[in-house]
């Protein structure tokens, strides 16, 4: 009994950490759809009260996503944005590349330390992008919480 009880308990941790993408975050759908899936989340941007913030996006490939290198099999896409809401623009700090069993395939860190602000966040925030959506899920949040106090 003991031994399936260890089984048991192996089996539970293994299961806890293989799921990497879940851990330490909050995924609510930011865009759901027949071209994307989108998440983000929820407690980084239920958290935001500067300009500039951090959040986590997680987005699903269909068909997988190809990239010379990197694999031809990326089913997942886990990536750390830099948001600055006053330059309206966006950079990238961190990205992670997921097979379809979860695994992840690459991840990079960008050093964003040593960059100066212009070129920490080189994208600009364009309408009807998933950013644009962001921004407005962080103002929806912002005037949910100002409507309860």
């Amino acid at each position: 009994m003991q031994k399936y009880l260890v089984i048991f308990f192996v089996l539970l941790i293994a299961a806890k950490f293989s799921n990497a993408q879940s851990a330490n975050n909050n995924w609510k759908p930011l865009i759901i759809d027949a071209t994307q899936r989108i998440w983000y989340d929820r407690s980084q941007l239920d958290t935001v009260d500067t300009p500039t913030f951090n959040v986590w996006i997680l987005e699903m490939h269909r068909p997988n996503l190809s990239l010379e290198g990197i694999s031809d099999n990326i089913m997942r896409t886990k990536t750390l944005y830099m948001v600055d809401l006053q330059r309206y623009k966006y950079g990238i700090k961190e990205v992670v590349y997921y097979d379809p069993s979860n695994q992840i395939i690459k991840s990079f860190k960008y050093d964003t330390n040593s960059l100066t602000e212009d070129y920490k966040f080189i994208f600009p925030i364009t309408e009807n992008s998933f950013m644009q959506k962001l921004i407005d899920e962080l103002l929806r949040i912002r005037k949910l919480k100002e409507s309860v106090k």
